[in-house]
């Protein structure tokens, strides 16, 4: 159990039912399934007749089917890590369980041995640097005055970190293996238009992205899509599609306007990188942005003052997204597979690794 604690020392979710509650929830009438079986329907199959017409399951699924789509691939996906989740957990579970009757000790006792003796407390210097990180969560309290707080949550952070080492070295030790299926996602039809693109145009992945300088979420997320197209140089390929956060209005349009002007320079990466970084898009900082980036920057100014073709690109870009479901954002399409917002690295990577090996 306290492995269990250790590793889900941050989900901070509890649950408790009273009496009550059990017996209240025996009259309450069964939920109905998360999701209809879509795929399953016969597209021919009739669902309203009337005296001289039809309608067909497929004709039904022409206006919502990539609603239906999202729904479906946010159904499984969820799915699939809840029982990710509780595998890795019942795995670990035995690995512990193994290596404790291996030593003839118990669980909690190979426990302490591999991870709390082995974790030192913090130190005043580890505390003072940290003590910043969480300030505002303690309402800006000194330090002197919550010290023994931030020694703890310090030292949680250092024994799970400990006990993440300690699970991949059994992992190793064991020869741990899982082989928990990736669902089989419905794909959703993307154009890439003529957008700025990174990586091979031969790469078997795409990466299709929406999303808008002024939004944290993209922002935050952006280091991550880097690091991929890194780890999988020349096999991922990523297009940024703009999809600003007001609509289709210029007003709101000025950093996406700022960098496909930088495009016409041959410097749009350049202006892209330098505006994720950014935290301000006013009329001077966004020209001591252009000349961070390399540009020239009359020319610059001139395109951003004659915009006409940039803001037709940017809206044609909104409007794609909209055609294919996009309502936030950061919102990405891997190979035609939905993923929304600012996911973890790893379900990138589970994505990109079912489609590299179905290729």
């Amino acid at each position: 159990m306290l492995a269990l604690t250790l590793l889900l020392a941050c989900s901070g979710s509890s649950s408790t039912s009273s009496p009550t509650d059990v017996a209240a929830k025996r009259d309450v009438t069964p939920p109905l399934p998360a999701v209809a079986p879509v795929i399953a329907q016969d597209p021919n199959g009739v669902v309203a007749s009337w005296e001289g017409g039809q309608i067909t399951y497929k004709e039904l699924h022409q206006d919502i089917g990539t609603q239906l789509a999202k729904l479906e691939v946010e159904y499984l996906q969820n799915r699939y890590n809840l029982e990710r989740q509780a595998l890795d957990e019942a795995a670990y579970t035995k690995l512990i369980e193994t290596e404790a009757a291996k030593r003839g000790v118990s669980p909690e006792d190979v426990i302490k041995a591999e991870v709390e003796d082995k974790v030192t407390p913090p130190t005043a210097a580890e505390v003072e640097e940290f003590y910043p990180v969480i300030k505002r969560q303690l309402r800006n309290q000194p330090l002197d005055q919550v010290r023994p707080q931030v020694e703890q949550v310090l030292l949680n952070r250092k024994q799970s970190e400990r006990m993440q080492e300690w699970l991949t070295e059994l992992e190793s030790s064991y020869k741990l293996q899982t082989h928990l299926p990736y669902p089989n996602l419905p794909r959703i039809e993307v154009s890439t238009d003529d957008d700025p693109a990174l990586g091979s145009a031969e790469a078997p992945v795409t990466i299709v992205e929406f999303a808008d300088y002024q939004c944290g979420y993209c922002r935050k997320i952006y280091p991550t899509l880097r690091e991929l197209l890194t780890e999988y140089d020349g096999k991922v390929r990523l297009v940024y599609r703009d999809y600003p956060l007001g609509g289709p209005n210029p007003a709101g349009m000025t950093p996406a306007i700022a960098a496909n002007c930088a495009g016409q320079q041959g410097k749009y990466w350049e202006m892209h990188d330098t505006l994720m970084k950014a935290s301000s898009y006013s009329g001077p900082e966004l020209e001591a942005h252009a000349q961070s980036s390399g540009l020239d920057v009359a020319k610059w100014k001139d395109c951003m003052n004659d915009n006409v073709a940039q803001v037709q690109e940017i809206t044609a870009d909104f409007e794609a997204g909209r055609e294919v479901g996009v309502s936030g954002t950061p919102a990405f399409f891997i190979n035609g597979i939905f993923l929304n917002g600012a996911v973890p690295k790893e379900q990138f990577v589970s994505v990109i690794e079912r489609e590299l090996g179905e290729g």
